[in-house]
């Protein structure tokens, strides 16, 4: 992030160990599609699994960030929707995924991700 927010669209990953600390690696996906592609998700899914299955990480979880200010877009539902449903899938513990633009980090919540869109 520089000094004025986040300069392309990425999708950043983290993992956690069994009492919920973040391990020391966090792996930014830069300039992911404004709609989700599915191979990518897949891919990206994976990963988390192979750190999972190879390290002390028990969970991950995944943060979305665009340019500017602003919160929760239909598309950023639609990318929150289809990690979650990846992750369910693909057996990978993920935490709320969460967005974060240049004045704010919002989790998409139960009711998000449940509403119409």
């Amino acid at each position: 992030m520089g000094s004025g927010g986040f300069a392309r669209r990425s999708l950043w990953a983290t993992w956690f160990d069994e009492n919920g600390a973040s391990l020391p690696i966090v792996v930014p996906i830069d300039d992911v599609p404004e709609l989700p592609d599915d191979q990518l998700i897949d891919n990206v899914m994976r990963v988390l699994a192979e750190i999972i299955d190879e390290s002390e990480a028990t969970s991950a979880a995944v943060l979305l960030s665009w340019p500017g200010a602003g919160g929760k877009g239909a598309d950023d539902l639609v990318w929150a929707r289809t990690l979650l449903a990846a992750a369910r899938r693909q057996g990978v513990p993920l935490w709320p995924v969460h967005l974060a633009t240049a004045d704010q980090v919002q989790a998409f919540t139960p009711d998000d991700l449940a509403a119409a869109g």
